[in-house]
């Protein structure tokens, strides 16, 4: 008697079930693609118990005749694929054939459609068995109605959450789906009470505020490159964060995903504009050609394969960031701030040879006798009784201006452990206390003047040069950046054909070992391609400007308090410093008064 046997048809479609039905929410997602690409411009959903007691998607589509309705339910039935070539160039939402035959497998299912006005049939099964089909009248489209799923699958069932749980799920959908199809015309009703009517609009960030909430209300757009590669979306600023991934959409050719490609691109993009466990809102849509990516590779599609991702990494990263850096944060229009001086000077060490100095914050206009100070930290030799305050603060020579009055806007209070410096501004909504970390706010300052106005660091010499040897295929990565590198402060040439000659390393990381440092930045460019180079980039100086930083517990005047605070406001990405670190901690009065009891 033969052991392997071909299983039925109804027991093939509840394992095929397995992998397309999840919960509810699978459900919907299954139909309402299979809506959109019928052609559907008007969709009615309807759910009740978080879409297990019900779940009913109406749509306006081209509809289906009597012989379609059992073709339907087959498995690996589609009219969206005709032969293994249209596999390379899908367009469609929905194209395995599975949907549903595997929902109408685990759930009492009706399917009622019309390719015409006034025709129209209805088919009815019960857990994967046709019970009828018949005569019923309707308008042009087709009506999907899913009952008691999983009802008789227990083990399943018992997976599935509570009511709140699918219905939270169940709106993520609808979420993502009607971002997604602007031109939609979108109604949902549910048991709980909750609604919604979303007519057709021009543009997706039309239905920010209404799907996800006033919050996001205030998202930039932004659009780069042109057909058939683009990308367009919009994006939260530093001001509007999240401490999860929730509020991350991505899309490509209007099909939401969840790929890690580009999470680790916008997540190199944001890098230093939200602080560390910090995350923004963004809504991206990517398109590509259809054959650039492979949508096949998951049973639900919700990941895609992309056939060049060293071409869609930077793509991404650069657009996203380039946005990011446009945007001006909230903080900065707060205050009215002075002209910023023509020109900030820098003075790094050009040699071992030479006395070490620092990066200046000039606090007056640059070029003014006697009206400019410093915020210069300098090297102490690491003995004696400096060992403990390796950047001590010291004056320039120059006497330290005045503090400019700011009509009352800004007004310095002082200083909390000589770490945290205490401001009163007077903002758009009412006065605020400001409570400022002097010395990231400084390594804001500094790494901004460093990385975002091009200046380069000082070079230590190796003596000698020190050889790293890498296998071909790693050094192959590496290759086409050397010039980037060497621009960076690392003097790096090829050795042969598996080694790099390092000569020299910038002066703030001449204890680093340039093997490791050299790893570190393959890992980066394997990760990630060749836009990784823009971050390695900004760790180096941002590791200078926090190296070359006031420190926490040294003494400032009032003077260079005040100047550094202003100083910090005309910075592009005021919030956070390099690493993602908050700089500014605010309190509005009435916060204040409601600590104390003062208000409710």
């Amino acid at each position: 008697m033969a052991k392997i046997r071909v299983l039925s048809d109804q027991v093939a479609n509840q394992i095929a079930a397995g992998e397309v039905v999840e919960r509810p929410a699978s459900v919907l997602k299954e139909l309402v693609e299979n809506a959109l690409d019928a052609g559907a411009k008007r969709l009615e959903i309807q759910w009740e118990d978080g879409g297990r007691r019900l779940l009913s998607v109406a749509d306006d589509g081209c509809g289906m005749g009597r012989d379609d309705l059992y073709l339907a339910l087959e498995r690996h039935a589609t009219s969206k694929v005709r032969s293994p070539e249209d596999l390379t160039h899908l367009s469609s939402f929905g194209f395995r054939g599975e949907a549903l035959p595997s929902i109408a497998s685990v759930t009492r299912f009706d399917l009622h459609s019309a390719e015409a006005d006034g025709e129209g049939h209805r088919l009815r099964s019960e857990f994967g068995i046709i019970k009828e089909v018949q005569a019923a009248p309707r308008s042009r489209g087709t009506t999907v109605t899913a009952r008691d799923l999983f009802a008789q699958l227990p083990a399943r069932k018992r997976f599935l959450k509570s009511t709140d749980t699918e219905h939270s799920h169940l709106w993520g959908v609808v979420t993502r789906l009607a971002l997604a199809t602007p031109d939609v015309h979108w109604t949902l009703r549910s048991d709980r009470g909750a609604s919604l009517v979303l007519p057709p609009v021009a543009e997706a960030g039309a239905r920010l505020v209404p799907l996800l909430g006033d919050r996001l209300s205030g998202m930039v757009p932004f659009r780069s490159g042109a057909a058939p590669w683009s990308l367009h979306g919009y994006l939260s600023g530093p001001e509007l964060s999240y401490r999860d991934r929730n509020h991350l959409y991505l899309f490509v050719n209007g099909r939401s995903v969840r790929d890690r490609l580009l999470l680790a691109a916008l997540s190199e993009a944001w890098q230093g504009f939200f602080p560390k466990g910090a995350y923004p809102a963004v809504l991206l849509f990517l398109d590509i050609p259809a054959e650039a990516v492979d949508v096949n590779v998951h049973p639900t599609k919700a990941e895609v394969r992309f056939r060049e991702p060293n071409r869609i990494f930077p793509f991404v990263a650069r657009a996203t960031r380039a946005a990011w850096e446009q945007l001006r944060g909230g903080l900065a229009s707060v205050l009215e701030l002075p002209p910023k001086p023509a020109e900030h000077e820098f003075e790094l060490p050009v040699s071992a040879r030479q006395e070490p100095q620092h990066p200046r914050l000039w606090v007056g206009a640059a070029g003014a006798p006697g009206a400019m100070g410093s915020l210069a930290p300098a090297f102490s030799p690491r003995v004696g009784p400096e060992l403990d305050r390796p950047y001590a603060f010291r004056p320039t020579g120059h006497g330290v201006a005045e503090a400019p009055e700011a009509d009352g806007e800004l007004r310095y209070l002082g200083a909390f452990e000589h770490t945290y410096l205490l401001a009163e501004v007077l903002g758009a909504a009412g006065p605020e206390l400001w409570i400022v970390d002097q010395h990231v706010a400084h390594e804001r300052i500094l790494f901004e003047r460093l990385f975002l106005r091009s200046h380069a660091p000082a070079v230590q010499p190796l003596l000698p040069a020190k050889v790293v040897h890498f296998g071909p295929a790693a050094l192959s990565r590496l290759t086409p950046f050397l010039d980037e590198l060497n621009r960076v402060g690392v003097e790096v040439e090829a050795f042969g054909e598996d080694a790099l000659l390092v000569r020299g390393l910038p002066d703030f990381l001449q204890d680093r070992d340039p093997a490791s440092l050299l790893e570190d930045l393959l890992a980066r460019l394997q990760a990630g391609g060749s836009a990784s180079l823009d971050g390695f980039r900004k760790d180096l100086n941002a590791e200078l400007a926090c190296r070359a930083a006031i420190k926490k517990h040294h003494r400032l005047t009032p003077e260079l308090a005040t100047r550094l605070i202003q100083d910090l406001m005309a910075c592009e990405v005021p919030q956070t410093c390099p690493h993602g670190r908050p700089i500014i901690k605010k309190l509005t009065l009435g916060e204040l008064e409601r600590s104390f009891g003062r208000r409710t």
